[in-house]
């Protein structure tokens, strides 16, 4: 096994064309994927699920950081020893297990089941107020709202009212 992995991690060309392309294919599948959720409206909470899709499903802040994984050790690939290059492959893995993992909450809100769970967590682990007013304001404005959902975004703004009463 030991020289599986060894004569494996030595190769160059091939192992970083296959390395590279995997992430090229993951970010291919991601951009339309990226263009569908960010232009289709769902419903009345433009603003809160613009804030849920760059937050908490894309999680555009650390979004380069996975590409970064990905990318960084096949630069470096040649000129690196053996051990570096595990280090390598596991960094490599790991920001393809991040895009993946990107690329199953954007499926999952295409598909529509979560993005009101979504929308519910979000709005209750938010703690700042400066980052309150714009998802709120976009929930209090929806015309559509069923009585249960609503009843469950003033049960969690009031308690977001306490907390900050309270400080």
């Amino acid at each position: 096994m030991k020289d599986f992995i060894c004569s494996f991690l030595n190769q160059t060309g091939d192992l970083l064309n296959i390395l590279g392309m995997v992430g090229i294919a993951l970010l291919m599948i991601l951009t339309p994927i990226a263009v569908a959720i960010f232009n289709n409206k769902k419903d009345d909470f433009d603003a809160l699920d613009r804030v849920i899709l760059n937050r908490v499903v894309v999680r555009a802040r650390g979004f380069l950081i996975y590409i970064a994984l990905v990318y960084i050790p096949i630069l470096f690939w040649n000129v690196s020893s053996l051990t570096f290059r595990i280090l390598e492959f596991v960094m490599w893995a790991v920001g393809i297990y991040l895009i993946v993992r990107v690329l199953i909450k954007a499926y999952d809100w295409m598909r529509g089941d979560t993005f009101m769970l979504l929308r519910l967590d979000y709005l209750r682990e938010l703690k700042n107020p400066k980052d309150m007013e714009e998802p709120w304001r976009s929930v209090w404005e929806a015309k559509n709202i069923t009585t249960q959902n609503e009843k469950e975004f003033f049960t969690i703004f009031s308690a977001a009212i306490d907390n900050l009463l309270k400080k």
